[in-house]
């Protein structure tokens, strides 16, 4: 038996367990990304769409997301796997960043491994390892800050402050929330005996500078743009509604979490993060500190925010990041020792269902037709992935569409959605340009985009959700326009998403309305 324990030290079980994890989930997720299973989802369409269209910034978000895309598509083609591929490879460098974190911050790879195991497990991450969106990449350079971070406070060698400052800048080059870094690293260097000197040394205010000046290229655009950004930003923080306190909201979000989560892990990475800070405070234990100032303030945020407005539920992922640590640090120490052998075997208990829920939670959702084969006849509005079915088809039948009127007079794609205006121009035969109508909509990037504003006397495809009446004002754009078709996506047998698709012919033209709405 020592000599067996012998051989497992020397082969670092550990590391070899988290090698392994890394290796066959991130195969799993190539091979997931070209099976087809699902079609892009519109966001991730979308974001395709800014590819092809580089520039220094967007409507809502940064240019990451469009560059990565970029990169590899440029390599690959215009493609679903070659578009989500970045994802894969993201979720790769995560948990290694995670494992060298608690290595780092424990001197353990048994946290390690099991951290990376738990967010791996988590919807919102996992969804996070196959779908291209704004997403990974935020996640990314939100892991790197926090491990530059703590390499800075823990060394106390401040060359690691720039490589901070540089993630910190190209993860606000991703998402605008990147911003909630700097208030939970003040406020661990407020409350941190170790941090404390940092606030009077220069590394910290040049690394902030250096995060600035990567930033400045979105400044500089919005600047040119009227500050649509901006106003966006405002808009989806509600600054328009006053002050309002809405409970419905509320629990809504704390719902959400519990879902991409999950009920047990989001239980357990609450109290990581309130024993964190108990250990931080009270016993000075930095390392518990560093992990609670970086996720219990982001969460909180987050449900004191879903007070006042919608919280969508994937704003609060990058607090479950250092939260994985410091439930595993816990369970770590509550099973390891200390308590008598029932309650580590109650303990065992509650960790392996935890484990074992996930783990169902990400079978069902990476193949939710397995519910079928159980009896479990789920509505497809109830189904994640049913906003994921019919693209092709759609595609498939502008094509068909496209192909006959084109060669009669110049004819352009039009939408009143953005969603579907981006799917078409992905899977319509050759990826033509497209173009999304405002009929009193939310602004979005198309209104940024040269228009079809000009394309008078020219025939169009116009397509749009449903099969109801077509609005007044696309009558009045053309001379003539009728139905071609109602396209009914069936997703299990049931209707997931009707789509009409109309022929107009000799357009006159549109008015711009609706682009006060941000």
């Amino acid at each position: 038996m020592d000599l067996w324990k012998k051989v497992l030290s020397g082969l670092k079980t550990y590391r070899v367990l988290f090698l392994s994890l890394v290796g066959a989930t991130t195969l799993f997720h190539l091979w997931y990304i070209s099976a087809g299973f699902l079609d892009l989802a519109p966001d991730e369409a979308h974001y395709w769409e800014w590819s092809r269209h580089l520039d220094w910034s967007y409507y809502s978000k940064g240019p990451v997301v469009a560059y990565l895309i970029a990169l590899s598509t440029r390599l690959g083609g215009d493609t679903e796997f070659f578009v989500r591929l970045p994802a894969v490879i993201i979720s790769a460098a995560v948990a290694i960043i995670a494992f060298l974190l608690a290595k780092e911050m424990f001197n353990s790879e048994m946290i390690g491994f099991y951290a990376t195991l738990l967010l791996s497990l988590m919807p919102l991450y996992a969804a996070g390892a196959i779908f291209m969106t704004i997403d990974p990449p935020f996640i990314l350079f939100w892991a790197l800050a926090i491990f530059f971070l703590y390499k800075a406070l823990s060394t106390e060698n401040g060359l690691w402050w720039y490589p901070a400052g540089a993630t910190l800048g190209l993860g606000l080059l991703t998402k605008y929330t990147m911003v909630l870094l700097l208030p939970c690293l003040f406020l661990y260097l407020v409350l941190s005996p170790r941090g404390r000197p940092w606030l009077r040394q220069k590394e910290p205010y040049l690394a902030l500078l250096l995060s600035g000046l990567l930033f400045s290229p979105v400044i500089l655009w919005n600047a040119a743009h009227g500050w649509v950004s901006l106003r966006h930003v405002l808009g989806q923080a509600g600054a328009g509604k006053g002050l309002q306190l809405s409970f419905a909201t509320f629990f809504q979000f704390l719902g959400s979490q519990a879902g991409v989560v999950t009920p047990l892990f989001f239980l357990a990475m609450v109290l990581g993060m309130v024993r964190s800070g108990r250990l931080g405070i009270r016993e000075a234990r930095e390392e518990h500190l560093f992990l609670f100032c970086t996720s219990a303030p982001v969460l909180a945020f987050f449900l004191l925010f879903s007070l006042h407005t919608k919280v969508q539920a994937n704003w609060a992922a990058p607090a479950y990041f250092t939260a994985a640590l410091a439930v595993v640090a816990w369970g770590k120490d509550s099973i390891g020792q200390g308590p008598p052998a029932r309650k580590r075997w109650t303990l065992r208990g509650l960790v392996a269902v935890a484990f074992l829920l996930a783990f169902l939670v990400n079978v069902i959702g990476h193949f939710p037709a397995l519910l079928g084969k159980v009896g479990i006849d789920l509505d497809p509005k109830m189904d994640p992935t049913h906003r994921l079915q019919g693209w092709r088809e759609l595609g498939a039948e502008v094509s068909a569409v496209l192909k006959e009127m084109k060669t009669k007079n110049h004819t352009f794609i039009l939408s009143d959605a953005y969603q579907i205006s981006s799917e078409l121009a992905f899977y319509v035969d050759g990826h033509p340009r497209t173009y999304n109508a405002n009929l009193g909509r939310r602004m979005n990037q198309y209104d940024l985009w040269e228009g079809f504003y000009s394309f008078k006397g020219s025939d169009a495809i116009y397509v749009t959700w449903g099969d109801g009446e077509l609005h007044p004002e696309v009558k009045r754009a053309f001379a003539s326009i009728q139905r071609g078709g109602v396209l009914r996506i069936l997703h299990r047998g049931k209707v997931a998403q009707t789509f009409s698709i109309y022929r107009g012919y000799n357009f006159k033209g549109m008015d711009a309305k609706g682009f006060q709405k941000f």
